[in-house]
């Protein structure tokens, strides 16, 4: 085994590729990323027509970073022309970054263990057996990767959005959806574009004038523009107050499903019904569940510095960190905790942390913004 590093990063996605793009630009240089699959795998994993909702747009110069962007000197929209890229071309942009800032990256090589020494360091284990001992240990496995089967009865044997590769390989038919976000309503109207019918079940209505602002709690712009162009379709119905209790496979010839809500009605398709009711809480952090302390919402607790409670050099980046009522799940918002992170990491290996924070230049986040009402 070789001499410890000072950061290794678990994840290639935007989360780690960010993360160790600003390390880079610090006094910490001995950095490696490692993947499971590859740089991106998870959008390389999304559906073909899957687009961002958050729109890209190269307004760097003017003070605000590209939103979809890891790097305050980088822009999606300047990369691939694109206001609303798919999820392959995002793949592409984030190995140019790597390639920008000469980071290496040691892919496809999944970690099956990771242990704590006596002086603090950890050891990464790969299914391979190669060792990996370092210092500082960041945890960006995101969140797509690890889909929830087991929300209800018969989850399981529902097709859930994150494994489908193309809606154009779904047969002409009549569907159900569960759910009603962000990917419920891009599996409705890539199904309804498809000459579909589309039956919508959901448990609220995040495209409501009165729901949340909040785009991680309701529907984003682009997405609520979609829905609005398909509402009136005769071929697509929403039922709301639509709580999913249990799908069930009919006995005899064929595959009908029957879906029942928790309200005693029930809808039968001859179709798969579609689940697109989002992924595990906690996400990849549930590989080190035991690393973390987790609160009543089923979140790792972490640190003002996003490190484990538990374990001193332990970070987590990504869409799972929350702090108060802040819900980092777009790139946009768990980037801002970059220079937080990169600082913490450079005091616990006794470097310098000088000029960490000046790269994003970001404001310090104003009181108001821990509630749902916030002014911004």
């Amino acid at each position: 085994m070789n001499q410890p590093r000072e950061v290794v990063i678990v994840g290639a996605g935007p989360a780690g590729v960010g993360m160790a793009a600003l390390l880079r630009r610090s006094a910490i240089q001995d950095i490696l990323v490692v993947d499971s699959h590859e740089v991106g795998a998870s959008f390389m994993r999304w559906p073909e027509e899957t687009r961002f909702i958050t729109p890209s747009f190269f307004s760097n110069p003017f003070g605000q970073p590209d939103l979809n962007s890891v790097t305050p000197d980088s822009s999606l929209a300047l990369f691939c022309g694109e206001e609303h890229p798919g999820g392959k071309t995002y793949a592409s942009y984030l190995k140019v970054v790597l390639d920008e800032y000469q980071i290496p990256v040691m892919a496809p090589a999944r970690i099956a263990k990771v242990a704590l020494l006596s002086s603090g360091n950890f050891i990464l284990t790969t299914e391979a057996g190669e060792k990996l001992e370092t210092r500082s240990l960041i945890w960006a496995t995101g969140e797509f990767q690890f889909p929830d089967r087991q929300i209800f009865p018969g989850a399981d044997i529902c097709c859930h959005y994150g494994d489908v590769t193309s809606w154009k390989d779904f047969r002409k038919g009549e569907y159900i959806v569960i759910g009603g976000y962000e990917s419920a309503v891009d599996a409705a109207v890539n199904l309804l574009e498809n000459g579909s019918s589309v039956k919508m079940l959901t448990r609220s209505a995040p495209w409501s004038t009165n729901h949340i602002s909040d785009p991680s709690l309701s529907l984003s712009p682009y997405t609520r523009e979609r829905l609005n162009r398909v509402m009136n379709h005769r071929l697509f119905e929403i039922y709301e107050d639509a709580d999913v209790c249990e799908v069930i496979r009919m006995p005899g010839p064929g595959s009908s499903y029957k879906v029942h809500t928790t309200n005693g009605r029930a809808w039968a398709t001859d179709e798969v019904p579609v689940l697109a009711t989002g992924f595990q809480c906690g996400g990849g952090a549930r590989q080190l569940a035991a690393f973390f302390e987790w609160n009543d919402d089923g979140y790792p607790v972490l640190t003002d510095e996003d490190c484990s409670t538990l374990f001193p050099g332990l970070y987590l980046v990504g869409p799972h960190v929350r702090h108060a009522g802040n819900i980092y799940c777009f790139i946009y918002k768990f980037r801002q905790r970059f220079p937080v992170v990169a600082e913490s990491i450079t005091r616990h290996l006794g470097l310098s942390s000088e000029g960490v924070r000046d790269w994003w230049v970001l404001p310090s986040e104003p009181d108001c913004c821990a509630d749902e009402d916030c002014a911004c």
